[in-house]
């Protein structure tokens, strides 16, 4: 079980007082627009090693308290939550800070980028009682979110098939340092990255456990970045529907597109519009800006923070977030094992209900 028991904050709390952990592009453009006008949020401090970048933090929210490194934060400032904007494999460490501390955690995607971290949040979280909450925005997205109405509503019937696609340029995202091509850093490449999204949203349309998982990678090509992806073909086998998921960073534009398939009818995702086909007629939807437009997406974060923070509030059960973040890892991991096993089909086991 995943649900954990706290002494909720109330509403004579609020609002509730955060930190920023890491203030890149992430942080600057799709957290701090929203948290500084939201009266529910009020950043009191920004944790972030660059100069540079702290002072940008200070010029965005004015008198806030500018730290270099956690144990600063944390001995200084009293806090209702974090949100933790650093590259992937910083975001463990700021995790148990968090657990030490019993304060609150809202973290960009990956939560982790393995399953022995993720076991030590579950374990640590529960302990200390509190909110750990992965900011899977993309499925807010006006484009998924018509699409897995539509698949609710029954209106292609029993979904039978899933092919998503993400098509990426080589220089895709990655920030001042391009940390995105750093293994070390990123933890993964284009599967940790694209991938975590696309888990969520297939889960999100099958709902059942997964029976298998198999993928075919290929690597960035250098000597130093052999065991970071670049492309990624995976299956996941859930019986009676399968998703096949295609990554790349070697496209030469960028698109989003597939379709899902099901005994009924059949819904097309082309990045802008999707096409809903069911008994020979066919409705169009479009979605103004496409999904690969660009990476901060202010009105995708929305319900990410009114769920986070009926999470930390008890408006709302716990649990359901660490839970998805989990599966995503999990089949993200079976999906590298696979390759490393040549390929083969590896066998999902029932672990996250534990």
């Amino acid at each position: 079980m995943y649900l954990n028991i706290q002494k909720n904050i109330c509403s004579d709390s609020l609002p509730l007082k955060g930190a920023i952990i890491g203030f890149g592009g992430v942080a600057e453009y799709a957290h701090a627009p929203l948290l500084k006008r939201d009266p529910r949020f009020f950043i009191t401090a920004v944790v972030e090693p660059n100069e540079i970048r702290r002072e940008r933090a200070k010029k965005i929210f004015g008198e806030i308290k500018l730290y270099e490194d956690l144990d600063s934060l944390f001995k200084n400032e009293d806090l209702d939550f974090i949100d933790i904007c650093t590259p992937p494999a910083y975001h463990i460490d700021a995790i148990m800070k968090a657990c030490e501390y019993k304060v609150n955690v809202l973290c960009e995607k990956p939560l982790v980028t393995s399953l022995k971290d993720l076991r030590k949040v579950i374990e640590e979280h529960k302990r200390a009682g509190i909110v750990i909450f992965c900011v899977n925005n993309w499925r807010y997205a006006p484009i998924w979110t018509k699409t897995i109405e539509l698949v609710n509503m029954g209106c292609i019937g029993k979904v039978q098939e899933i092919s998503l696609s993400v098509l990426r340029t080589p220089n895709s995202g990655g920030g001042v340092t391009d940390w995105r091509k750093k293994k070390d850093i990123a933890g993964g490449g284009i599967l940790m990255d694209h991938g975590w999204h696309n888990m969520y949203i297939v889960n999100s349309i099958v709902r059942k456990q997964p029976i298998c998982v198999s993928a075919k990678m290929k690597y960035i090509n250098s000597q130093q970045l052999e065991l970071l992806e670049d492309e990624v073909e995976l299956t996941i086998d859930y019986g009676n529907t399968k998703a096949n998921i295609f990554l790349t960073w070697r496209a030469g534009y960028r698109k989003n597109f597939g379709f899902i398939c099901g005994d009924k009818g059949k819904i097309f995702i082309n990045d802008d519009h999707i096409i809903f086909r069911n008994n020979g007629s066919a409705i169009r939807y479009n979605f103004g800006l496409p999904l690969s437009k660009g990476s901060h997406h202010l009105d995708w974060m929305i319900p990410v923070l009114n769920n986070f923070f009926d999470e930390v509030t008890g408006r709302k059960a716990r649990g359901e977030n660490i839970k998805e973040a989990a599966k995503c890892l999990y089949l993200i991991s079976l999906a590298y094992e696979s390759h490393k096993n040549g390929y083969s089909s590896v066998k999902a086991c029932n672990m996250l209900d534990e």
